[in-house]
């Protein structure tokens, strides 16, 4: 049971151990373990992978753009960006007109690195789900869905 009363604390009590959102974290979590394993294979780290996924989408976006589609604070795009870049994965340059922009473009090596990121990525995804069924992935898939716009704020009011 979610939710008990103590008559004589006269007091509601949760059980956190079974809501849903005290599991998600510790699933989240190991997922973000088996993710940064994973991208660590092919010298990567977790976050900047989703910069490099970001990019291969749309090159040339600014760190406030990669800010804003991924959802991180600047100054963390900053400090992803400086590693990229320092790795070669990334170049930044500088706004022609405001200089105060600065637009990050993939390298050549950053362009190559892909197909090792879609093939880590695919093992990953096939261990994390191997023994759902096609139809559970997709209840799951659109299950995250839902609860990314609850997260975001981007939910329609019901």
């Amino acid at each position: 049971m979610l939710i008990t009363y103590d008559l004589f604390a006269n007091e509601i009590m949760i059980k956190f151990e079974d809501t849903i959102t005290y599991l998600l974290t510790p699933v989240s979590n190991s997922y973000w373990v088996n993710l940064e394993k994973s991208m660590n294979e092919i010298k990567l780290h977790s976050g900047q992978v989703f910069i490099l996924i970001s990019l291969w989408k749309k090159d040339g976006q600014s760190q406030i753009e990669l800010s804003k589609n991924l959802n991180l604070s600047t100054p963390t795009i900053n400090k992803m960006v400086k590693n990229l870049k320092e790795s070669g994965y990334v170049r930044i340059q500088r706004g022609k007109k405001d200089g105060r922009i600065v637009r990050v473009f993939l390298t050549e090596k950053g362009n190559e690195r892909q197909s090792l990121v879609e093939e880590q990525w695919l093992k990953l995804e096939n261990r994390t789900f191997l023994n759902f069924t096609e139809t559970e992935k997709l209840i799951l898939f659109q299950l995250f869905e839902k609860l990314m716009k609850n997260l975001t704020g981007t939910a329609a009011a019901a």
